[in-house]
């Protein structure tokens, strides 16, 4: 897949948390689409779709069920990944694979890696 056809949204309360998911995915070659709300994921055009839905630690169980089902229903096949705050939270009601943020970002760029695809570099890639 090219870069340019791999895209990712990243939902997220905190908008520190949510520019630095951005700026870091989009340092690897991703399209990242950022979002604070729910109702922004349906004005995300169908096309190209979707191939990873991020969800941040920052949304409540529900918010986050809820997410992974609307973005499902409208991009059937679509990898999630959950940032958790801290290890002894439960994520049983949420599917996909989970990252915890102790980790984050050098983890979040691996894992999307790994879900997503390799999308090489971009024009961000190189600012130090």
């Amino acid at each position: 897949m090219k870069a340019a056809q791999i895209s990712i949204v990243v939902f997220d309360r905190d908008p520190r948390l949510l520019e630095s998911s951005k700026w870091t995915l989009e340092g690897r070659g991703y399209h990242v689409i950022p979002i604070t709300h729910l109702a922004e994921l349906e004005s995300i055009p169908l096309t190209p779709p979707i191939t990873l839905l991020v969800l941040c630690h920052s949304l409540s169980p529900k918010e986050g069920a809820d997410a992974i089902a609307q973005a499902s229903k409208r991009w059937p096949g679509i990898e999630k990944l959950t940032l958790l705050r801290n290890r002894s939270a439960n994520p049983s009601e949420l599917l996909g694979q989970i990252l915890h943020t102790l980790d984050r970002p050098a983890r979040q760029v691996s894992v999307a890696s790994e879900l997503a695809g390799y999308a090489g570099s971009s024009s961000y890639s190189h600012i130090y």
